[in-house]
């Protein structure tokens, strides 16, 4: 009886993995077409080994994977949409669920504590775990839209300008922001073909509207130096990444 439960889960997990392949197929070919007709750069596979070491803990996960990246020759890689999937283990389950996302990352040019912007439709309990604690900011339309919880206040401030906000209510329906460090990421559960290049308008649009006044007021990490700590696939290094001169 057990080996006959094993062989139907076995077969339940070989088709779903067919239809996703199957579907994934297709929104890949129309992503591409997409791209050719706005003159925009397109990736089946992540051309770009930086993706990997985002400061943010869901690309410590393990197995990932980033595919059906779109970017702009002209403006560069440095600000691209991208899918991006992990397993997340559970021993009651013969097959991992695997997540699926849809993000844009854009470089920050400064050094930011946490700071989340999510849809205000977000769970509570969801939103208690982050741990990050609200502020609320003088447009009342992006306080009805958006939740923003922030480890610094004076960052988050400083960050949500009046250009930076109407930047940010032009973004698709469920697209959250984090930032961290000298990066920002947009994520969503997977978009529709369609959606991704407006993900990608919208992440070009926040890189143009970074307050110019960030990198003075939140200077970033040096890249190098005795003593920096490194981000290290999901978390800061416990320990400096240079030995003392002599010891």
């Amino acid at each position: 009886m057990d080996l006959i439960v094993a062989l139907a889960l076995g077969v339940v997990a070989l088709i779903a993995g067919w239809w996703r392949w199957r579907r994934g197929a297709a929104r890949q070919r129309r992503l591409m077409l997409l791209c050719q007709r706005a003159g925009l750069d397109f990736a089946p596979l992540d051309l770009f080994g930086d993706t990997a070491w985002l400061p943010f803990p869901m690309f410590g996960r393990h197995p990932n994977g980033t595919e059906n990246v779109v970017w702009e020759r002209a403006r560069g890689p440095e600000v691209r949409a991208f899918d991006y999937w992990y397993e997340e283990p559970a021993e009651e389950r013969p097959v991992a669920p695997r997540r699926r996302l849809t993000c844009a990352a854009v470089p920050l040019g400064a050094s930011a504590r946490r700071l989340r912007i999510a849809p205000r439709d977000l769970d509570d309990e969801v939103r208690a775990v982050l741990g990050l604690r609200e502020v609320r900011l003088e447009l009342e339309e992006f306080n009805r839209r958006f939740v923003v919880g922030s480890e610094d206040e004076r960052f988050a401030i400083a960050f949500l300008e009046q250009r930076m906000m109407e930047a940010l209510l032009a973004l698709p329906d469920g697209v959250t922001v984090d930032v961290n460090e000298d990066a920002v990421l947009l994520s969503a559960p997977e978009l529709p073909a369609e959606q991704v290049l407006l993900l990608y308008d919208a992440a070009v649009a926040i890189s143009e509207r970074i307050p110019r006044s960030l990198p003075s007021l939140f200077p970033p990490r040096p890249t190098e130096g005795r003593y920096e700590d490194r981000w290290l696939q999901g978390r800061w290094s416990p320990d400096p990444t240079e030995a003392q001169p002599g010891s």
